[in-house]
């Protein structure tokens, strides 16, 4: 863990049935199952048919119900899954020699792979109840419950000395690196926040919605294995009519499949 002090009509009809053109420039939602809709700014939210995508503003909200989901595509090619239950805000993407965006997440649980396209740069900001996460070219989970506490797992970034940065309610700035995880609660003006290695219960509370992500099998190994290595070798015990026997070391919990 790295923290230092700082220094996430007719007209309607025909838009909610259309889908987005493959080549298309612009930014887009997709419903990939269930109850998906998008949402102008002081309008009524509008449904979007199953696996039809429409074209997403600047501004615009996409809202989940139960057993829904729905992918948010950037010009980048960046992509943003949300998931059940969940509600977040495009509040703007701009393309430049730097490819910036920010969401506002209310609720809910969001897998995202922000992406670095030859020779460019990308700097994602999700803003949270509890603090905001920098996101530079990384896939990753993010996860806000009904009580606001904020959890981020790091799956993967495209270069390791740009690890995703949550910058909390008071300041702070916690580096999360590839194989660790976030989890922080912002109450009645106090931060309590900690960054440590992800176990597979971490990811398993995304898993429901995302599957597991990509080369995460390969990342809990070499996590167990660290973990593995870390303990003491217990004492060996002596046997009647056998002798000296040597004590297999405890497999590290969650590790037991992979090691």
């Amino acid at each position: 863990m790295k923290m230092r002090a700082l220094g996430l009509g007719c007209l309607g009809a025909i838009l909610v049935a259309m889908p987005a053109a493959a080549d298309s420039p612009g930014k887009s939602v997709q419903n990939l199952k269930g109850s998906v809709s998008y949402q102008k700014p002081n309008k009524t939210a509008k449904p979007i048919a199953s696996q039809a995508s429409i074209v997403l503003a600047d501004k615009d909200l996409t809202i989940t119900g139960l057993a829904s989901e729905a992918a948010v595509t950037l010009p980048d090619s960046s992509r943003v899954l949300v998931g059940s239950d969940s509600k977040v805000q495009l509040a703007f993407f701009d393309r430049k020699d730097i490819a910036s965006a920010s969401f506002v997440i209310y609720q809910g649980k969001f897998r995202f792979t922000v992406e670095h396209p030859a020779g460019a740069r990308a700097d994602y900001t999700f803003k949270t109840p509890t603090g905001n996460v920098a996101v530079r070219g990384t896939q990753g989970d993010i996860g806000v419950d009904e009580d606001g506490t904020l959890h981020v797992n790091v799956y993967e970034v495209g270069n390791p000395d740009l690890p995703v940065e949550v910058t909390t309610k008071d300041g702070k700035v916690w580096d999360v690196n590839v194989g660790q995880g976030f989890v922080g609660r912002y109450v009645d003006g106090v931060v309590s926040a900690k960054v440590d290695d992800l176990k597979q219960q971490l990811v398993d509370e995304f898993s429901p919605d995302f599957g597991i992500p990509t080369g995460w099998d390969d990342l809990l190994r070499k996590i167990c294995q660290r973990e593995y290595d870390a303990e003491p070798t217990p004492p060996g015990v002596n046997v009647p009519f056998v002798g000296y026997q040597s004590v297999p070391k405890p497999k590290p919990p969650g590790c037991e499949k992979v090691l």
